[in-house]
């Protein structure tokens, strides 16, 4: 049925902005611009009751991965302390607002780049402002990402001391070849080491990144990663088939003949399904399409915020979030971007986030956009499952994604989408 895989969550929602016709990129931004003041106005105001969060972007790392091209830079030469300084002026200004003040959060997450270039004793100060100005419910979740090299177990103790209870380390495999091929520092060897040293001392949740189908991997690479993610300990493992981004130096390297990639769907798929099969007979399940965790040892209440479109306040340069359904973008000190609500967009997008988490219930489904859509939705689902990608749950409404259907469940919430974008324009027509 599909000849492209949508390899993430991004794709399907630019494949949501297809079909809906909206402008992408700076062409939605320049037409939906509004001023601060707009924020202003409903941080004056009492908070919504929706689920929130809070999201601290560090855009420095000691090292550049070679497929990484997200928003970061090399930390060399960078004020770290005046980094730390900002951070805490933006959580105390914000802190102020009766919109913050009046209602808890449920979740922090520090993302980047790599957060804890930061020093123990400056990220030990953000905490403490967070703590000071911030409400957060009694079981925040309060994540860090990092790199292995840059948190030892003494650093991850004096962070777990100020709150810190879920970790999300980028391994992204333990073969000694990969980790060349995608720019990791150190062994195999040595990266699993640090992990169960971090995994003894850690009490909290741990979650790692793992990436397949890299240049050349093979199937025995791929299974003693899976191995290892069981025997670690670890709570979660995110995994990633690998994305050529332009502007990467893995995707230059491809570009100028240096490395050699080939890879096709089926190559592709028979990775995905070696890795997730091995992983779910060993007892994970699918938390969503691109992580599977131990039962009840992940929450990752962050992502349900975020897919929710609930608000998440954006901290540090470069990053991004929402207050009272107004999105914001940190772009520097002093520099944010602020555009219009779309809520007919932001239900589509919630649809979009709920079919992430893999499970297909045309009732539940249906509350997003009214009644009026679940037939189609059903209709598509029964179609769906005929080309077996979806499985019925016995003494249930709702559907599982099989194997095949979590290798192509971006690709199959669009075609949801898709179903229930042409059911709610019928059901407007007919009124």
């Amino acid at each position: 049925m599909f000849t492209e895989r949508f390899r993430s969550h991004h794709d399907a929602e630019h494949g949501l902005e297809v079909l809906l016709g909206k402008p992408k990129g700076h062409v939605q931004r320049l037409l939906s611009m509004k001023p601060w003041s707009a924020v202003e106005a409903k941080l004056r105001n009492p908070p919504s009751g929706k689920a929130r969060g809070i999201y601290i972007h560090v855009p420095h790392c000691d090292t550049l991965c070679r497929f990484c091209n997200l928003n970061r830079k090399e930390r060399k030469g960078a004020d770290m302390d005046a980094y730390t300084g900002y951070i805490i002026k933006e959580i105390n200004a914000y802190g102020a607002y009766p919109y913050i003040r009046e209602q808890a959060f449920n979740a922090v997450y520090f993302g980047g780049g790599t957060p804890t270039v930061l020093s123990t004793a400056q990220l030990s100060r953000i905490l403490e402002a967070l703590h000071e100005h911030i409400p957060l419910a009694e079981d925040c979740e309060i994540t860090v990402e990092s790199t292995q090299h840059n948190l030892g177990t003494e650093k991850a103790a004096a962070l777990a001391a100020k709150g810190v209870n879920r970790f999300s380390i980028g391994i992204q495999t333990f073969s000694d070849r990969g980790r060349k091929v995608l720019g990791r520092t150190y062994s195999g060897e040595k990266a699993l080491e640090d992990l169960c040293a971090l995994r003894t001392a850690f009490k909290g949740t741990l979650g790692i990144d793992i990436i397949y189908s890299y240049p050349d991997q093979s199937i025995e690479e791929l299974a003693r990663d899976g191995e290892i993610c069981v025997s670690s300990g670890v709570d979660s493992v995110s995994f990633y088939s690998l994305m050529i981004h332009q502007g990467s130096a893995l995707a230059a390297s491809i570009d100028r003949g240096e490395t050699r990639f080939v890879r096709d769907i089926q190559w592709d798929r028979e990775r995905h399904h070696r890795f997730y099969t091995g992983l779910v007979e060993s007892g994970f399940t699918l938390l969503e399409l691109s992580k599977l965790v131990r039962p009840g040892k992940d929450a990752y209440q962050y992502i349900h915020i975020q897919y929710e479109k609930g608000d998440l306040l954006p901290i540090g340069s470069g990053a991004g979030g929402r207050i009272g359904g107004l999105p914001i973008y940190s772009m520097a000190p002093g520099r944010r971007f602020v555009s219009s609500g779309n809520e007919a967009y932001d239900r589509y997008y919630r649809l979009l986030g709920e079919l992430q988490f893999g499970l297909y219930d045309p009732v539940r489904l249906a509350r997003f956009l009214g009644p009026a859509v679940e037939k189609g939705i059903s209709e598509k689902i029964q179609e769906l499952s005929g080309l077996g990608y979806l499985v019925p749950i016995p003494q249930s409404s709702a559907w599982s994604l099989s194997p095949d259907g979590v290798f192509w469940g971006n690709n199959i919430a669009v075609e949801v989408l898709k179903a229930a974008i042409a059911a709610k324009q019928g059901a407007l027509a007919n009124v």
